[in-house]
């Protein structure tokens, strides 16, 4: 699959974005993976039977590689992909996760994980409907597990059923080769995002007081002030098409 034009944009000056989905491959991925937002013991080895050499290497394949950024893709349903560039800048690097589409002119920032962070850019049901939304053949991860863990760093959401949620992403983090006994305790880490505190995601309406009928909008609205989904358009400025069309990929719903 060719990097979509608006990725390459991105990247300039001088850097190239290439797929890398083989990196989760690496022995010592995930510790490494989860040290970039969470550390502490998220972060440990052992807690996937890695060894320390192993994280090191991995981290280096994902976060040092500076000419050609690695990129994790997400395939998800009417033909949205979402991209999640590590974006290795020696001094201003970061993660980013950027939704494309053929269609689009422009790719759409869903969150950034670094310094100056952008998001959450999911709530829990879109997170478990994106995990569990890969479409038929297409390129990227497609494991449930992986894709729920990997996508994890944009997520934050109030409303969380929490008995339900550490239970999800400790079978995510069980199917991966984390410790089965110990992976409870570092799901609840997961969940309580560094970076936002549980901000709330609704879906906006048509007010009754204006004569309308409530009237639900196509995508749900974050109240958190570094969310780039705080206006029912979502992120990018989409059009209604587009708006509609990316609901039904984030939830799982058929389009409207």
């Amino acid at each position: 699959m060719d990097v979509p034009a608006s990725l390459l944009r991105y990247a300039e000056p001088g850097h190239g974005i290439a797929p890398a989905e083989d990196l989760l491959r690496l022995p010592g991925f995930w510790p490494a993976w989860f040290g970039q937002c969470w550390g502490g013991p998220a972060e440990r080895p052992q807690l996937f039977g890695a060894d320390g050499a192993d994280v090191d290497a991995a981290a280096q394949s994902l976060y040092e590689t500076s000419e050609v950024w690695p990129a994790l893709r997400i395939p998800m349903a009417g033909g949205h992909l979402l991209w999640i560039v590590l974006r290795n800048f020696p001094e201003d690097g970061g993660v980013d996760y950027l939704l494309t589409h053929p269609d689009w002119t422009r790719d759409a920032p869903l969150a950034s994980i670094e310094g100056h962070f952008s998001g959450p850019g999911l709530s829990w049901p879109e997170l478990i409907a994106v995990a569990d939304g890969t479409p038929a053949d297409a390129e990227g991860v497609r494991d449930p597990a992986r894709r729920l863990l990997l996508l994890l760093p944009a997520f934050g959401d109030a409303d969380v059923p929490v008995a339900a949620a550490v239970s999800r992403v400790a079978v995510a983090l069980t199917a991966v080769g984390a410790d089965a006994e110990r992976a409870p305790a570092v799901a609840r880490v997961l969940l309580d995002h560094p970076f936002w505190d549980g901000p709330s995601w609704a879906v906006p309406g048509e007010s009754p007081l204006s004569g309308g009928r409530e009237r639900p909008g196509p995508l749900a609205v974050c109240d958190g002030r570094h969310s780039p989904r705080t206006v029912p358009s979502g992120p990018g400025g989409l059009t209604a098409a587009q708006a509609r069309a990316l609901a039904a990929a984030l939830t799982g719903a058929p389009p409207r």
